[in-house]
């Protein structure tokens, strides 16, 4: 995999703008990992967007009509969220997000890539360089709401608190409720995968490390599971799996 500081998330339908995004930052000495250009053949799509996440710096989102309705664009946020990896919306029309995606980005520092396209890269160029110069500033600077109006954002409706993911780093439990690794782990990391993929790794790591019990884990993980059907299928099965008592 190429060494990457950025990773490029974006619906297929955006892949032209992505891959200029692409071209101008890499001009600029900002390596980054696009999907529709660094998926080698062979390789598994899911696993490959998790390794290149996990070794991203940042995000940059590029938010239209068609990532706001894509499932696996929720994923993908959903995981930097956990790796608390910073993410940097890039709005391409004047939209506003809904359903998961109003909370995610609620708090976040827009970009506009409207109406002056090269102002908007210019400004996605120094956010970037801020956030790999002086990245926990940065990051808690993205979730403060006075920097909106800023980047043009001020119609994006606002939350007064601090994204979820930063909140979370804040605890610090004495030691996983269940061992890095363990049989009982992989199962329920087996069960959580057949509803949303690779990804299921990375959210039962985090879940462990920071649960305070094993039916807050269970609770943590099956949130993460979008049909109601197969989310209560999903907890029963892994409170069986961890021996969770009712």
């Amino acid at each position: 995999m190429r060494k990457h500081d950025v990773f490029i998330c974006f619906s297929s339908k955006d892949e032209a703008i992505a891959r200029g995004v692409v071209q101008f930052l890499e001009a600029r000495a900002i390596q980054c990992w696009i999907s529709a250009r660094d998926v080698e053949p062979g390789q598994n799509y899911q696993e490959s967007i998790v390794q290149a996440l996990e070794s991203a710096k940042i995000m940059v989102f590029l938010f239209s009509e068609s990532s706001n309705q894509s499932g696996e664009i929720k994923k993908e946020l959903s995981l930097a969220a956990s790796a608390n990896i910073a993410v940097i919306p890039l709005r391409l029309s004047s939209i506003t997000p809904s359903g998961a995606l109003r909370y995610e980005l609620a708090t976040r520092q827009w970009i506009n890539l409207f109406p002056d396209r090269e102002q908007a890269l210019g400004k996605l160029l120094d956010r970037i360089n801020d956030i790999l110069e002086r990245p926990a500033e940065a990051e808690d600077a993205a979730s403060e709401p006075a920097h909106m109006a800023q980047t043009g954002a001020a119609d994006i409706p606002v939350a007064t608190a601090r994204p979820l993911a930063a909140r979370e780093r804040t605890r610090k439990p004495a030691a996983p409720i269940v061992a890095a690794g363990s049989e009982e782990l992989e199962a329920v990391r087996g069960l959580l995968a057949r509803h949303i993929g690779p990804i299921a790794k990375i959210l039962v790591q985090k879940a462990a490390a920071e649960a305070a019990s094993l039916e807050e884990l269970c609770e943590r993980l099956a949130a993460h599971v979008p049909a109601p059907a197969d989310r209560a299928a999903f907890l029963q099965a892994a409170r069986a799996r961890l021996a969770v008592k009712s």
